[in-house]
């Protein structure tokens, strides 16, 4: 069976914000990376840690994290949990999240593959018995940023 959240290798991220792109390179600003930023609400507890695999195109969404653009951790306070993800390219991507709860850095499922721990994905995308497809949960990162709102669901 395939747990298709968990995650292999994670590290820290920080919350700064990029500076402005000058306007005097008009060319550069059509490319240069800029900030994903992710909000997350509606953990059922602080305990344990937010997952999150941040994937650039189809390949490997979501069931393959061996495949992800970047995996991150970020820290719950009370409810909420939040990411700023520095330096991205423009391109389209999709991520997916879990809430570790008991710190054991994967999926905690039943034995029919339920997940037992929080879950959320890039547009807040639902999946019908399995996980949400890649064309519902992918969005495009513009040079200035984005911010996405994830509300986490819990089965």
């Amino acid at each position: 069976m395939v747990m298709w959240f968990a995650l292999l290798a994670c590290s820290d991220v920080s919350a700064e914000v990029p500076a402005a792109l000058d306007e005097r390179a008009p060319a550069a600003a059509a490319t240069a990376p800029g900030t994903l930023s992710i909000r997350m609400s509606g953990f059922r507890s602080a305990a344990g840690q937010v997952m999150i695999t941040v994937f650039r195109g189809e390949d490997g969404f979501p069931s393959e994290p061996t495949k992800a653009w970047k995996s991150v951790v970020a820290k719950i306070s009370g409810d909420t949990a939040s990411v700023d993800l520095r330096d991205v390219p423009p391109g389209e991507y999709a991520f997916s999240i879990f809430h570790d709860e008991n710190g054991n850095n994967q999926l905690d499922t039943s034995w029919i593959g339920i997940p037992k721990e929080g879950l959320g994905t890039s547009n807040n995308a639902k999946g019908r018995m399995g996980p949400p497809k890649y064309r519902d949960a992918k969005f495009t990162m513009p040079a200035e940023g984005v911010l996405q709102n994830i509300k986490m669901m819990y089965l």
